[in-house]
């Protein structure tokens, strides 16, 4: 772990020591000829990263019901959207048909569900900190909630890390200058996305010294300069595809672009919560805190495999020498001041214990709290230098034998994505390289993705490492993975540069575990250059792949030979499908953006492909949504997309605004989906009646926020409440039950619930405290 951190700052310290020669003296705000940031042959580098996703055996996909279900017994329903069946993922809500179990707030609800007309409140339970998602296993349920675990650390007696900036040193620029080098997103590949407390590794902290804001001493520039816009990005496209509130201002939904780094007296950790419904009311059984931010989750059967990424791990490092109070005057003065902090930081690395190195792991009982111990057998550490900052956990629970310690299995370098079948569970990170400067007109990947494999068969209750390949680009979310026949597929994208240009490159490849390397055996390279990859799915020997720039070509890949996979058919219109779902054999039900034949992207809309014959894929149905703004958390969340195979109909959540008449709607969207006949609008389930008519409210979290099927009802889940509604009568609810306002936004919505459609309902029980 020395080795690693090592390595790091060093090429840290050795970018900024190669950054004087692209940035000279600034002081006047002039720069070199050519440009910061310019290649060697005048183009610009694009400032911007293609986002990676702010969450699946043999390519089965649920389709929302029967996803790892224990609850064979009782009436029709739908389950949360999984990527592969068998294979649960947490979700905010789920059901087993008779009941519905919502995180509502800092609360877990059990509300009685079927029939729909008894609809009402059962229990509650104050949850620590800020509930995130959960399981729901029987009569056992997992929670995972954000906390302050500064009590924690203080009665296991044990000093907290200090409050840090997570970084992740990707993006290089030119001359190995950090792109947006000093934005607390730098490196992340989101500069749109703050970088959380938990996603990286430590540079720089507060702690450290920090270059001095004095007009004496300015700090360097972003590579594209102050004093010029920036580029488009490299696909072109400047439209939106989600809504814009009517004041111009960012959704406050959308993730802020700057923060200051959490206070020392804030020391985040994530809890797992194991509550008990055998007696009727929640209890908690089980209480563990990690280091460490959630990534993800999965759970086949009684085997839940939490991962955990980032975390500060070693000693605060410092990135600009404490010394240095004026400009350097020469690049010598400039390499001996880095040099100097290299010494100081090598040595502060060197000198670090065991004890500044290993993830803090707890477990409460009572009021008793006891650190868990680590072992060094449970640490896998890749090429030194080769992955982004921080460290990925593994933690494994078994339901069934709550009274063993979670198992542990580590590896060094932050997860950005978890993927898992029902043999392996795969975690994919940005990778970071060092700067190169290419000559000729032949393009470079300066991106990577690392991937690592884990196997779950040998040993179901502790993943255990099986290898690690890496493959140019980054990957989009969980959707670009996908294994079949022990075989992993990946769809990347590519940022390529040479000499003269910047330009994508989009590519699947398959790889196989051979010893500890995961292998490329076969790939498809270079589909739609130019472009970036805006979905994929994988099932069995196919794939499909939606790329965009002003057309929306849907890749039908061949992949039944992984050493020679190809392309079998390509369809082009216009928009692009953000999520694709099977929709039986031969056919994909997919959301998202239409567009014109320039380009241009315009509202919300719902395809059906036959891609029966894959050499001729073909579009049977298009539905758009109307409105300026409409946007749906289904564009980039699948488990708001709720397709109930068992009737047919799918439902999401949609949030519109009408720029002339300023009115806001957050509805809960039905339609029913027939290959031969397409879509039909069944209608919409409005929640505006629980809130104040506010934009501000809306955008401030007042939409609906899932949607679940019993036998031939619906349930539409929102802050305000839950609506039941029969599905041949959506314009008469049948139960409508307020829920009392979260602390955290109920503020913006004029004090949360202000109404409901049947103010007959009684008003649900308070939470009861822990």
């Amino acid at each position: 772990m020395k080795q690693d951190a090592l390595a790091k700052m060093n090429g840290q310290i050795d970018a900024m020591i190669a950054s004087y020669a692209v940035y000279g003296d600034i002081r006047g705000g002039g720069f070199d000829a050519g440009g910061v940031g310019a290649t060697p042959g005048g183009a610009e580098a694009p400032t911007d990263a293609p986002s990676p996703a702010p969450p699946q055996s043999d390519s089965g996909a649920s389709s929302g019901e029967g996803a790892a279900a224990d609850d064979s017994a009782g009436p029709a329903h739908s389950d949360t959207n999984t990527q592969v069946a068998g294979v649960d993922e947490a979700d905010i809500v789920k059901t087993d048909g008779n009941n519905l179990y919502i995180l509502h707030g800092e609360s877990f609800y059990t509300l009685a569900a079927w029939p729909a007309s008894s609809l009402a409140v059962g229990s509650s339970l104050a949850i620590e900190g800020s509930p995130l998602e959960m399981f729901v296993a029987g009569d056992q349920v997992v929670v995972y909630s954000s906390v302050n675990g500064t009590p924690i650390y203080e009665a296991a007696g044990v000093e907290p890390r200090p409050g840090y900036y997570d970084y992740r040193l990707i993006d290089i620029g030119m001359a190995g200058v950090p792109a947006n080098a000093g934005s607390p997103n730098a490196g992340t590949g989101n500069d749109d996305a703050p970088v959380p407390a938990e996603g990286g590794g430590s540079m720089p902290s507060p702690g450290g010294a920090e270059p001095p804001d004095s007009a004496d001493m300015p700090a360097p520039p972003p590579p594209d300069g102050d004093d010029k816009p920036a580029p488009p990005p490299p696909d072109g496209d400047e439209t939106p595809t989600e809504p814009v509130p009517p004041d111009g201002d960012a959704s406050p939904e959308d993730p802020a672009t700057d923060f200051a780094p959490p206070p020392d007296v804030y020391a985040p950790l994530t809890k797992l919560t194991v509550l008990s419904l055998a007696s009727g009311a929640p209890s908690v059984v089980k209480e563990l805190y990690f280091e460490g931010g959630h990534a993800s989750a999965r759970r086949t059967g009684e085997n839940v495999r939490t991962v955990l990424t980032g975390g500060a791990h070693g000693p605060a490092l410092n990135y600009w020498p404490s010394n240095l109070t004026v400009y350097p005057e020469t690049a010598e003065a400039w390499t001996a001041a880095f040099e100097q902090l290299r010494a100081e930081n090598t040595a502060l690395i060197e000198d670090a214990p065991l004890s500044a190195w290993l993830p803090y792991r707890f477990e409460k009982q009572g009021e008793t709290v006891t650190e868990l111990g680590a072992s060094c057998a449970d640490f896998y550490v890749p090429e030194a230098g080769t992955t982004s900052y921080g460290l990925t956990q593994i933690e494994s629970i078994d339901l069934a034998d709550l009274d063993e310690a979670p198992e542990s299995t580590s590896i060094i370098g932050a997860t950005d994505t978890v993927y898992s079948s029902h043999d392996a569970l795969y975690v994919a990170a940005r990778g970071w390289q060092e700067p190169t400067s290419p000559e000729g007109d032949e393009s470079v990947s300066p991106d990577s993705t690392h991937l690592h494999k884990f196997d779950l068969v040998a040993d179901p209750s502790q993943p255990r490492y099986v290898a690690s390949g890496s493959v140019p680009g980054h990957i989009l979310n969980q959707f670009s993975l996908d294994e079949h026949n022990g075989k992993l597929r990946v769809s990347t994208t590519a940022r390529m540069r040479s000499a003269t240009e910047w330009t994508t490159s989009n590519s699947v490849f398959v790889l196989e575990a051979q010893g500890t390397e995961l292998a490329r055996i076969g790939a498809v390279t270079d589909l739609a250059p130019g472009e970036r990859i805006q979905s994929t799915r994988f099932f069995g020997d196919r794939g499909y792949v939606v790329t965009f720039l002003r057309v929306d070509p849907l890749f039908v890949l061949d992949l039944s030979d992984p050493a020679s996979p190809s392309v079998a058919g390509e369809l082009k219109i216009p928009g692009f499908s953000e999520y694709m779902h099977p929709l039986g054999d031969g056919h994909l039900l997919a959301i998202g953006r239409d567009g014109d034949d320039n380009g241009v992207v315009t509202g919300l809309a719902l395809q059906i492909f036959d891609v029966t014959d894959p050499s001729a894929p073909a579009l049977l149905h298009k539905e758009t949504l109307d409105g300026d703004y409409t946007y749906s958390e289904a564009e980039h969340n699948h488990k708001a997309f709720t397709y109930y195979g068992e009737r047919d109909v799918l439902a999401f959540p949609v949030v519109s605004y009408d720029r002339e008449t300023g009115a806001v709607a957050s509805t809960l969207e039905l339609f029913d989906v027939d290959i031969a006949d397409g879509f039909s609008h069944l209608g919409a389930v409005d929640h505006s009646g629980f809130f104040s008519a506010t934009s501000g409210c809306y955008y401030g979290g007042a939409g609906v926020r899932r949607g679940v099927f019993i036998e031939d009802h619906v349930y539409s889940i929102s802050f305000g409440g839950v609506i039941a509604n029969a599905l041949d009568d959506l314009a008469t609810p049948v139960a409508s039950l307020p829920l009392p306002a979260p602390a955290s936004w109920g503020s913006a919505c004029g004090g949360g619930a202000v109404g409901s459609p049947t103010p007959t309902e009684p008003a649900p029980a308070p939470p009861a405290e822990e």
